[in-house]
């Protein structure tokens, strides 16, 4: 008995410390949403509140922009440091650059920089958020009764946003030495708290504005967590590092190199996405905006739960490639692309198979999108997946690639969807998706990223995206087959 204990006692043990568990528990309670929040929302709310709640969340996701890709860039390079590195540095060599033992003094530096940084950028997304979001509310805002209410709600957010925003600088020192475990299990508790206090709004006053604030107390709240998080781990060494009250503009260069390259991917890769769902709020019919956001917005709570397994181990991955662990480095990777490959498509199919009766079992008044539409988005965002992954998997060389790959495909994106969306609607944008990410992003990824690794792709693939493909390939087939005939 006393064996067993213990036995189960490291098991719990190994569960609370791993990145990979935590991460997956914090975005399973946000997941909950879809099950708790989304069916109430559906069912007090109308088409035209559906659909500019979820214009809400999409311009939120836009402060990835303002971000400018320094978010990763900084994660990753205190993640170095914390690796034992004397400096920022490139490490495409695959030879040990560090010894292991946390440079606090650099980890300071890169504080000190990213402080800065994010003051400025705070203030970009303010503007940003000022006009360009209000502008695309305008439409959207007179579909619904409320307007005053509405836009009261929008008032809220911007300014919560933007603190949000300026706390970025807590989680990123926090991802940076690989607190995952401890931040997920937090997020995991206030993901909780949210969904709950949403669903009791929705039961006692159905109205937008009180979901607005009920959400936006709770951004308050992770902000909060975060400040207080990054003060206390490593017995505090946050109160002790040196920081920089003078703007080293050779040290911000090498910060800006890879950033920028990462920010323009980031705008040509899921900023493009998310823009094209706002012009589409433009012209579109509130049953029509309501029903492709609610679309993308499972995708994305399905794309978020299987992230879990490889994007908590990137500050690990990072610390491998600085002290030259490269078969390490590959056990560990591919084991983490086959488990979010597996999951993205196991979520997909589900919501693919069961998503239009859930909504009529509510009484949703918001229906599910066309079967093609939702397969189409699948391959796509199935596509990216894989390019994605593995164009994090090459950064942890700090030599950007990015901004090539995004660029490439998002120019293809652009001109397809162009082209199509007269003669195809909305099937124009996954088609323009997949015309970027099949025609250059994901083959130039995987070739750099397998490259950089010395491994084949057949070797490598084969035990990261096989299978998974092969359950998607069977879906699609049975539901073009055999379901639409």
């Amino acid at each position: 008995m006393k064996i067993k204990n213990i036995g189960i006692s490291l098991v719990v043990k190994s569960l609370w410390d791993s990145p990979t568990f935590n991460t997956w528990l914090s975005y399973s309670t946000k997941a909950l949403s879809l099950f708790a929040v989304l069916p109430l929302i559906l069912k007090n709310f109308t088409d035209g509140e559906v659909a500019l709640w979820y214009l809400f969340a999409t311009i939120i996701a836009l402060q990835g922009l303002a971000d400018m890709g320094f978010k990763i860039t900084f994660i990753r390079l205190i993640s170095f440091a914390m690796g034992g590195a004397v400096d920022i540095d490139v490490y495409k060599d695959n030879v040990q650059k560090s010894n292991g033992i946390p440079n606090w003094f650099l980890v300071g530096k890169i504080y000190s920089m990213m402080k800065s940084i994010y003051a400025w950028l705070t203030l970009l997304f303010l503007v940003l958020l000022l006009t360009i979001g209000t502008w695309a509310m305008v439409r959207p805002i007179a579909l619904v009764e409320e307007q005053r209410l509405a836009w009261i709600s929008w008032s809220v957010i911007v300014v919560v946003s933007c603190l949000k925003f300026y706390g970025t600088i807590y989680a990123n020192y926090l991802e940076g030495l690989n607190k995952i475990a401890l931040v997920r299990r937090w997020e995991a508790l206030t993901s909780t708290g949210s969904i709950l206090t949403s669903m009791l709004v929705l039961l006692t006053f159905k109205s937008l504005l009180a979901l607005v604030i009920a959400n936006q107390i709770w951004v308050i709240v992770n902000f909060v967590r975060d400040l207080k998080l990054s003060h206390s781990v490593e017995d505090g060494a946050f109160k002790k590092l040196e920081f920089s009250h003078t703007f080293d503009k050779k040290f911000f260069l090498k910060v800006w190199g890879p950033a920028w390259r990462s920010g323009l991917s980031g705008f040509m890769s899921n900023g493009l996405a998310s823009i094209t769902s706002v012009l589409y709020a433009q012209f579109g019919s509130a049953s029509n905006i309501a029903s492709y956001l609610l679309a993308l917005r499972l995708m994305a709570q399905v794309k978020e739960i299987s992230m879990a397994p490889f994007y908590s181990k990137i500050p690990l991955f990072s610390r491998l490639r600085s002290q030259g662990a490269i078969k390490e480095l590959i056990a560990q990777s591919q084991r983490g692309m086959f488990l979010s490959n597996l999951v993205f498509v196991v979520g997909a199919i589900m919501i693919g198979l069961f998503g239009s009766r859930l909504l009529s079992f509510i009484g949703s008044d918001v229906q599910f999108i066309d079967m093609k539409l939702w397969i189409l988005l699948t391959i796509a965002y199935f596509v990216h997946r894989f390019g994605a992954m593995h164009i994090q998997l090459y950064t942890t060389t700090n030599h950007i690639i990015s901004h090539i790959a995004d660029g490439v495909s998002g120019v293809i994106f652009i001109l397809v969807t162009l082209f199509l969306i007269p003669r195809v609607d909305l099937y124009a944008i996954p088609i323009g998706m997949l015309a970027g990410y099949l025609g250059f992003y994901s083959w130039y990824a995987a070739y750099n990223s397998l490259k950089s690794i010395n491994t084949s792709f057949l070797k490598f693939e084969v035990k990261g995206s096989f299978l998974p493909l092969l359950i998607l390939a069977f879906f699609i087939v049975f539901e073009l087959i055999f379901t639409q005939s």
